[in-house]
């Protein structure tokens, strides 16, 4: 079977320049779909990665949206990655910053990825590769397969749009002046279209014009079509549910296993081997070092979509346990205080570092013995698929690709994977008073670890789902 070329365009992908969860998904389709299909990978040229990577410049790129708007960019490639592209802008993305400073966006974000979208299409068409599948992720990708439709089609006719929503709380959502610039014709803003309570709302372009759509978990496919879920996108969604699925995320095991990782004080295949790695994050975070105390990790966005005012709620309770609690993370400031009030209370008993550090990141999967994501929605999660590899159980609300992955565990039968709790703050103190149980049973600690060690989320079924999707697309 000839193989088929598919572009992925993307805000950011590993390992070039990372932000969230995206960049890992985006980063393991183009490393394991590379050896089965023809893929050409498209991020933006940010500081940071013509820092870091040896980039050659091919041509450049004048790209009209109308007569008073016509961007001059240029197109670069990778020297060492093959097929890997950049689109490059002195003033949109040679900044300090890839989305915004402190968790906003940039004011001109809507020109710069209207510039990303268009300017990758141009740079295909200049190229002269017959793309047959654009696989376009989340908002800064969403307006591409409306360019393509309005003024590409000529250039690719046969081509067809996948659009992937990673997490659909972003959407790309600007003021209505905002709309001249896109250089799309004014019968596009109306509810039906781009328009969005007044505003301009890019997803909707992703949503409505690509010819399939997926999530990063079967549970968020079907969570984003009701109401509690659905940001005010559930309505236009259900009206598209036919074009909808739902593709668990993997984890990539070359990076995430503790039997390679070289982060970690000792690396370890089963419970017992775990051990070392626990004292060593004790004593580099200044924690009391005893074995027997169970540590609680979370590496996490310090907001409220990830449940970490549920954890702040039952704080006091929570460290009247025989516990420790270690939280890397940044976000709102309001988090970030509280948190750093607790640690300066019980320095012995709470550990925070704010920001993000991937060293220490592998050090909390690996010497923690539980790990929390009381999210109130998470559209797949990668933190309870990592803890599981690194024998770490996962404690979940059940949401999204959280419900997916993780069984909740009843200590009688040992069956399950992970404690999951339905509801708030108070739901969540009882499943870690589980934990805890579960904690004092030493033997069967031992036997759950060495279970969920052993648990399969890689690439391999994920990767296998997207050609499948790929195929469905060009019949």
């Amino acid at each position: 079977m000839k193989k088929k070329n598919i572009s992925l365009v993307s805000a950011e992908a590993v390992p070039f320049v990372k932000v969230g969860g995206m960049a890992d998904v985006v980063g393991a389709l183009y490393k394991y779909l590379k050896s089965r299909e023809n893929i050409y990978l498209f991020i933006p040229l940010y500081k940071q990665v013509k820092e870091k990577y040896k980039i050659e410049t091919i041509f450049p790129l004048d790209i009209k949206f109308f007569e008073s708007r016509v961007e001059n960019g240029f197109l670069a490639k990778s020297k060492d990655f093959p097929n890997v592209y950049f689109i490059g802008h002195t003033n949109y993305f040679e900044r300090n910053e890839i989305y915004g400073p402190g968790g906003k966006d940039y004011p001109d974000s809507a020109e710069r990825f209207s510039f990303f979208s268009k300017a990758v299409l141009e740079a295909i068409n200049a190229l002269k590769i017959n793309i047959d599948i654009f696989h376009c992720h989340d908002w800064h990708t969403s307006l591409l397969p409306l360019y393509l439709e309005l003024n590409y089609r000529e250039a690719f006719p046969k081509t067809k749009t996948l659009f992937t929503i990673h997490n659909l709380g972003y959407q790309g959502i600007f003021p209505p002046d905002k709309f001249h610039i896109l250089g799309i014709p004014w019968q596009y803003f109306n509810m039906e279209e781009l328009e969005f309570y007044g505003s301009v709302n890019f997803m909707k372009a992703g949503i409505i014009h690509s010819d399939m759509l997926n999530t990063v978990s079967p549970n968020y496919a079907r969570e984003i079509i009701t109401p509690e879920f659905g940001h005010n996108l559930d309505g236009l969604l259900r009206k598209y549910q036919n074009k909808l699925k739902g593709i668990l995320n993997g984890i990539d095991y070359q990076i995430w296993s503790p039997a390679f990782d070289t982060y970690i004080a000792k690396r370890y295949k089963s419970y017992k081997s775990k051990i070392e790695n626990k004292v060593a994050l004790q004593k580099k975070l200044s924690l009391k070092v005893n074995k027997d105390i169970p540590v609680f990790g979370m590496v996490s966005r310090l907001a409220e979509q990830k449940g970490i005012d549920y954890l702040v709620e039952i704080m006091e309770t929570l460290l009247k346990n025989n516990l420790q609690i270690v939280i890397l993370g940044d976000g709102e400031q309001k988090y970030r205080d509280t948190l750093y009030l607790w640690q300066k209370k019980m320095p012995e008993k709470i550990s925070f570092t704010s920001g993000f550090n991937e060293e220490l990141a592998h050090q909390i999967y690996a010497g923690s013995d539980f790990f929390l994501m009381p999210s109130r929605f998470e559209p797949c999660g990668l933190g309870q698929l990592i803890s599981c590899k690194y024998g770490t159980i996962p404690i979940v609300r059940k949401v999204g690709g959280l419900a997916d992955t993780v069984q909740d565990y009843n200590i009688n039968t040992e069956e399950g994977t992970g404690f999951v709790f339905e509801g708030g703050s108070r739901e969540l103190l009882a499943k870690i008073e589980e934990a805890l149980k579960l904690f004092e049973n030493k033997e069967k600690m031992e036997r759950l670890v060495n279970k969920i060690i052993h648990l399969d989320f890689s690439w391999k079924v994920s990767v296998e789902e997207y050609l499948k999707t790929y195929n469905e697309l060009m019949r």
